[in-house]
């Protein structure tokens, strides 16, 4: 799998330590080693697939997007993405203006069957790789930066009370 990029190291655990460029499939674990997190957003959702999954917010003429997992064992948050800041066009095509705005207020996502706020979550990174990096960037960034310009963000998650899961709580593309 690709290299952790550089602002979920300490947020996630990879499921395989073989480094290459396939895609990253890793379990957010907090620093206490609690897997169990309220996931925070935004509150803008949409339907897809038959059910409503997380989406841009829209407020007044800008657009973000942005999760935040809260360990419910230490309190600890810990950011897992923001549009803005991450993915391709968040850390290489970066606009100052959006990112200097107030992120938005976040609410926990509540599963569609219990209402509990409580889950488990996985992230899956996908990237075109070092080369296409080095050379879609001309130079201008480290090259060992690569995976901190991925174009592709998805989580699942699964309820801590009753077990639902979701495969596609969130697809992202970053570019």
């Amino acid at each position: 799998m690709m290299p952790v990029p550089s602002h979920l190291r300490g947020a996630v655990r990879p499921r395989d330590t073989a480094i290459d460029e396939a895609a990253l499939d890793a379990e957010v674990v907090c620093d206490c080693g609690s897997r169990r997190f309220d996931l925070l957003f935004p509150g803008e959702t949409h339907e897809y697939r038959g059910q409503q999954i997380p989406c841009t917010a829209q407020i007044n003429d800008r657009f973000f997007f942005l999760v935040r997992a809260h360990c419910t064992a230490c309190g600890r948050d810990h950011l897992l993405f923001d549009k803005d800041f991450h993915g391709w066009d968040g850390f290489v095509c970066h606009n100052d203006a959006q990112a200097s705005l107030p992120r938005p207020p976040l609410i926990p996502w509540k599963c569609l069957l219990c209402g509990k706020t409580e889950h488990e979550a996985s992230v899956q990174i996908q990237t075109q790789g070092r080369a296409d990096f080095v050379e879609g960037t001309e130079g201008e960034f480290d090259e060992e930066r690569w995976p901190d310009g991925f174009e592709w963000f998805s989580m699942s998650i699964t309820c801590t009370g009753c077990g639902k899961h979701t495969p596609e709580w969130v697809s992202y593309e970053t570019m």
